[in-house]
C-alpha cells in the first residue's frame, strides 16, 4: 500500500512542483516505486518532465471515471518517465483538468474523496504517491487532502510565507476531523532558500513561532540554485542535471527523512 502525500500551499511560486518532481525522483533512487500526480490544472508537473499535455488520457478521465460519466482504467492514463537516473510513472494534466471543479460539485456523497477512490485502484502497485496540489485552497486540494496519508507544505521563507498559512493549515484539520481521520501533516520544508540572510532567518523564527509545536519542520531545506530551477526547461528533474550537485544533495536528504518518518 503505498504512502499517499499531497503537496500543497496556496501560495504559488514556493516551488511546490518542483518539490513534488525532485522528491519524487530522490524516491525512485531510493529503490522505491513513485506515482506522481499532476492535479494542478496548469499542468506544469507533466509538462516540466517533458510530457505533453495534450495527451487524450489524463487525471480529468479518471475523475470523470468515478463520478460515472465515463469509463477507463486509471493504467491507461499513467506514463512512465524515465532517465539515466531516475524512474518514475505520472498521471498527467492539463488546462481542461479545471472542468474537475464543477464536476466534482454534482456529487452528494462522498464528493471529498473522488481522487482517494480513483488512486485505490493502483495504490498497492507503489511505495509513494506524491500529489502536487494547485496554488488554491479548491475542491481539487480538498480531494487531494481527502486522497492522502500526509500533507507536506513546501514554504518559501520570505515576508510573505505566513500569507494564507493559517488558512491551509486549517483546511487539513478541518479535514482530520471530518473526511479524513488519519491525515497527518509530514511537515513543513523550507524552499528557495537563502540560509544565510538574516532576513530568511527571522521569518523561518517567525514560522517555528507559529507551527513548530505542532508541525515537523524539516531539518533539510531546499537552497535557491539554478540547477533546481533549470531542470524544468530539460524535461528532467535535478537529478538528471547533476546527481551530485547542491540542489540534488538536498532532495536526497529530504527523501530519506520522508522514509525516517514511515
Amino acid at each position: 500500500m503505498a504512502k499517499v502525500i499531497a503537496i500543497t500551499n496556496q501560495k504559488g511560486g514556493v516551488g511546490k512542483t518542483t518539490t513534488t518532481v525532485d522528491l519524487g525522483a530522490a524516491l525512485s533512487r531510493e529503490k522505491k516505486k513513485v506515482l506522481l500526480v499532476d492535479f494542478d490544472p496548469q499542468g506544469n508537473l507533466t509538462s516540466g518532465l517533458g510530457i505533453d499535455r495534450k495527451r487524450p488520457i489524463t487525471v480529468l478521465n479518471m475523475i470523470q471515471n468515478e463520478v460515472g460519466e465515463v469509463e477507463y482504467d486509471v493504467h491507461d492514463s499513467i506514463t512512465q518517465h524515465q532517465t539515466e537516473e531516475v524512474k518514475v510513472d505520472v498521471l498527467p494534466a492539463n488546462k481542461l483538468l479545471v472542468s474537475a471543479e464543477s464536476l466534482i460539485a454534482t456529487v452528494n456523497d462522498g464528493k471529498e474523496l473522488i481522487l482517494k477512490n480513483v488512486l485505490s485502484h493502483v495504490d498497492d502497485e507503489y511505495d509513494f504517491i506524491l500529489i502536487d496540489c494547485p496554488p488554491s485552497l479548491s475542491m481539487l486540494t480538498i480531494n487531494a487532502l481527502g486522497a492522502a496519508d500526509s500533507v507536506l507544505i513546501p514554504v518559501q521563507p520570505t515576508k510573505y510565507s505566513l500569507d494564507g498559512l493559517a488558512d491551509l493549515v486549517k483546511l487539513v484539520i478541518g479535514a482530520q476531523s471530518t473526511y479524513n481521520k488519519n491525515l497527518v501533516f509530514e511537515g513543513i520544508v523550507y524552499t528557495l532558500d537563502t540560509p544565510n540572510q538574516v532576513e530568511t532567518r527571522n521569518i523561518k523564527a517567525d514560522v517555528e513561532d507559529a507551527y513548530g509545536a505542532n508541525i515537523r519542520i524539516h531539518e533539510t531545506s531546499i537552497p535557491r540554485l539554478k540547477d533546481i530551477s533549470s531542470s524544468p526547461s530539460y524535461g528532467v528533474s535535478v537529478f538528471d542535471i547533476d546527481p551530485d550537485s547542491k540542489g540534488a544533495s538536498a532532495y536526497a536528504k529530504l527523501a530519506r527523512e520522508v522514509l525516517e518518518n514511515g
